[in-house]
């Protein structure tokens, strides 16, 4: 077997130190990335259950709290809209044709500094009004 020439060991532990840090630098990066992913995630999730809640409260609220307005905060409890302020929610009710239907718009945003929205949209019956009375 011939004698190894000087050097060898050191070039292949600089190769295998080298790569090792470039494995290194890309775990650490898809960590870093996953970190951000699960904050939006969460974020996400708490948008969407503001949504969830506010859809409760349009639905049992009473009928003068429904009336037809394009763009206002949501509705909800004081405490629990306050809360949301950053998130900027915005709550647009249209009416429809048939008494005591209205269509409404929910759009909440979250995320990193609030740049996507979660926008859902449906309907709510408050229920005819009687005739000759105002709703």
């Amino acid at each position: 077997m011939p004698p190894r020439s000087r050097g060898v060991f050191l070039l292949e532990a600089l190769v295998s130190l080298a790569i090792l840090g470039i494995v290194l630098m890309l775990g650490a990066g898809f960590l870093a990335r996953r970190r951000t992913l699960e904050a939006d995630r969460r974020d996400r999730d708490r948008a969407a259950r503001a949504l969830a809640s506010e859809w409760v409260y349009l639905r049992t609220a009473f009928r003068s709290d429904l009336y037809p307005k394009d763009r206002r905060p949501f509705a909800g409890p004081g405490v629990f809209v306050d809360a949301l302020d950053a998130r900027s929610p915005v709550l647009s009710v249209r009416s429809t044709d048939i008494d005591g239907l209205y269509r409404v718009t929910l759009d909440v945003g979250y995320g990193t500094a609030v740049k996507r929205r979660l926008v859902e949209e449906g309907f709510v019956f408050r229920g005819a009004s009687r005739p000759g009375r105002l709703p």
